[in-house]
């Protein structure tokens, strides 16, 4: 339909525009073009049916059911109607007498400005349409820009082939989530270079200016990489490196004086038990207490093992804000690796420890019970086996014979 269309009115000799209505002159050459626009409420004419083959007729094409075809008279119209989404369907624009996608360097502007929009609309802090126009508002750190985001096809027609690298760029920039940075420094500078102009302005203002923001966000980039340089960067991770591992290192240091307690305790168990009565209730006693005390450092080792997780969880956090140098974190941070295995090793030996003084008490116990049940019955053992050999040795007289 749209191209029956295009051919009728660039065909046509006189041609003219009132209202909502376009007069074109046509030569019919075929009544079923003319009845299919009829009934598509392309034309309102009356009395088709009346029309010859070679009639000059004029018909009054309707601009609005024109736009529902793809026909625009101007750029500013199609723009009007398509400010912020690529048309999925054909575009002829009279204006310019072509089709859009024959006006490659417009549409490459057109499409490059729509995805800019969007990059702009995703990294918003709020968005909202109020008649019909995208607005959107930039907040940063303590500066935020209210941007109205209107154009027009003069603001298209400033933009030339280097500013459209420019704009496809930095639009590639804000869709990026690698290069948080150099995001944020180009946004604050985008709030810096609009928020003198009017509100309404603004947008058109920065498309016809592209050039000279991305030169000053460039420049403000590249002083932000030279105060942030690679030598900066080693030394604020080793520091901090550092900080995580006299931590990690003072979790066993601050507890030592509670650690030698276990030590302690084996000697003064192992030197009040009373070997003689080893069942005595004291032992028992003893024995209990020790149990205990092993709990209840046992509650502070567990302490010990959080204080070492939350101290991992500050690492990872830590680590995710310089996703973007992992080499170099993997570097600063391996004796911190280091130190960590050392401790929870530390940390299970204490534990070891810890219990083997009950489990000995208790094996004590045991083995001197064990002890004198054996002594018994190896005593037992002898009595019998001796009196076993005492009596073998008397003979019992053979009867004597009648």
């Amino acid at each position: 339909m749209l191209t029956r269309i295009v051919d009728i009115i660039n065909n046509s000799s006189f041609i003219e525009k009132e209202g909502n209505i376009l007069f074109c002159k046509y030569k019919i050459e075929d009544l079923t073009i003319v009845k299919e626009l009829y009934d598509s409420n392309m034309i309102e004419n009356l009395l088709v049916d009346d029309y010859k083959i070679n009639d000059e007729v004029i018909l009054e094409f309707s601009l609005s059911s024109l736009l529902s075809q793809g026909f625009y008279m101007s750029v500013d119209l199609f723009l009007k109607w398509n400010y912020y989404e690529l048309p999925a369907k054909e575009i002829y624009i009279q204006e310019l007498r072509c089709y859009l996608k024959n006006s490659i360097f417009l549409e490459r502007k057109y499409s490059s400005v729509i995805n800019l929009i969007s990059q702009i609309i995703i990294n918003s802090k709020y968005s909202y349409q109020e008649e019909e126009i995208l607005n959107s508002i930039i907040v940063r750190e303590d500066k935020s820009l209210f941007l109205s985001l209107k154009y027009s096809n003069e603001d298209l027609d400033s933009i030339d082939e280097e500013s459209l690298t420019l704009i496809d760029n930095f639009s590639e920039v804000l869709k990026s989530d690698t290069i948080t940075d150099k995001k944020n420094i180009y946004l604050n500078e985008l709030i810096e270079f609009l928020i003198v102009k009017e509100e309404p302005e603004r947008f058109s203002f920065l498309l016809k200016n592209f050039k000279s923001y991305i030169s000053k966000s460039a420049s403000t980039f590249n002083f932000y990489l030279r105060n942030f340089s690679f030598n900066k960067l080693k030394v604020e991770l080793d520091a901090k490196a550092l900080e995580f591992y006299q931590k990690l290192q003072a979790v066993i240091n601050d507890s030592q004086a509670k650690l030698i307690a276990i030590p302690t305790a084996l000697v003064f168990v192992l030197s009040t038990i009373d070997y003689d009565d080893i069942n005595s209730l004291k032992n028992y006693l003893t024995l209990v207490g020790l149990i205990v005390f092993s709990i209840f450092i046992q509650i502070f080792i567990n302490n010990q093992k959080s204080a070492i997780g939350f101290i991992e969880e500050n690492i990872k956090y830590y680590k995710l804000s310089y996703s973007n140098d992992a080499s170099e974190l993997q570097k600063s941070f391996k004796k911190v690796y280091k130190e960590r295995d050392k401790q929870l090793r530390r940390i299970m030996q204490i534990q070891i420890l810890l219990w083997f003084v009950p489990v000995l008490t208790v094996s004590i116990i045991m083995f001197v019970n064990v002890y004198k049940i054996i002594s018994f019955l190896v005593l037992l053992a002898y009595i019998v086996n001796s009196m076993i050999w005492y009596f073998s040795k008397f003979k019992v007289d053979e009867p004597l014979s009648l």
